[in-house]
């Protein structure tokens, strides 16, 4: 169950791609569609309400981001499954400092309409786990999306560098798809501090999870928000496959979450923040004896790059 990105072996050939960036030779850049999110606001807030939108045309920022991941899996009697406490996951911390650039999106027929178009280097990789990796020939991954003001991704692209092992296109795919998998898209309609809404989107990789964000604008100014988020996470498949050949049915997932992020309007990521997810999943039948629990940890940190160097 625990994600692996498999992007470039799925990706099609990104086409009407022109630019040609500084760094290590790349190849070619690969692209993919993402499912637009599903955006309901429940609470429009109160004061004074705008449309809120990214104003990050011809901008560039340099942020560093960090993402730990953890999974364990544990087999247990039905009947002690509900009041268990799982294993500690076996975490593995990726980071790197990303340079984001945005344009203003060209019209493309064989894509879904978009308004901006955000780019961006990682550098610096880092990897910290139980096994020893060395990504340090990621250096110089390039990836980026199109996007409408609102926050709507349609696409992703990528292009490793062609110096990259294979540790270092895993793991730098898997870090990336994490950080696009967690979409902060605005209302199309007007809302105040104290707004409340949710995004029902799709995370990717080999195992499909159904997540809702749910967004709470703590502060609005005219430049940025202070946003906290709650996150739900499900199996997008109703049972789990096993090796003779049969089913185990999803009976029941629990998520864990907090997270705060800052926004500037004019930045295509956020300043600042942190965010912590916690999801158990148990299968099993009605007529089985056991429960399988398998229980993922995944935490996001964006800062300053000044903070971490």
């Amino acid at each position: 169950m625990r994600v692996k990105a498999s992007i470039i072996a799925l990706a099609l050939v990104l086409t009407g791609c022109s630019y040609e960036p500084p760094g290590p030779a790349v190849e070619q850049a690969v692209a993919a569609p993402v499912d637009a999110a599903r955006v309901t606001v429940e609470d429009a807030g109160k004061g004074e309400k705008r449309v809120i939108t990214y104003e990050d045309i011809d901008s560039e920022q340099d942020v560093y981001f960090e993402l730990t991941e953890g999974f364990s899996q544990d087999v247990v009697d039905a009947e002690v499954a509900t009041d268990f406490e799982s294993s500690t996951p076996e975490e593995a911390t990726t980071g790197f400092n990303l340079n984001a650039e945005v344009s203003e999106a060209t019209d493309d027929p064989a894509q879904t309409p978009a308004t901006r178009n955000a780019f961006m280097t990682l550098t610096s990789p880092t990897y910290t786990g139980t096994e020893a990796l060395n990504i340090e020939s990621g250096d110089g991954f390039q990836f980026g999306w199109r996007a409408d003001d609102a926050g709507q991704v349609s696409s992703l692209r990528l292009a490793a560098p062609q110096s990259a092992n294979d540790d270092a296109r895993s793991v730098l795919e898997q870090a990336i798809v994490e950080l696009t998998s967690m979409p902060i898209v605005f209302p199309d309609e007007e809302i105040g501090e104290g707004a409340v809404w949710t995004v029902e989107s799709r995370t990717s990789g080999d195992s499909t999870l159904l997540q809702t964000t749910t967004f709470t604008l703590d502060d609005l100014t005219e430049t940025g928000a202070e946003l906290s988020m709650d996150i739900s996470q499900r199996p997008a498949l109703g049972a789990l496959a096993m090796e003779d050949g049969g089913e185990l049915e999803v009976m029941d997932t629990e998520t864990r979450s907090t997270g705060n992020l800052s926004v500037d309007f004019s930045q295509p990521l956020p300043t600042n923040g942190d965010i912590d997810i916690a999801t158990r999943v148990s299968y099993g039948t009605e007529e089985s004896q056991i429960r399988v629990l398998q229980s993922t940890n995944t935490r996001m940190t964006f800062r300053p790059v000044a903070d971490n160097s």
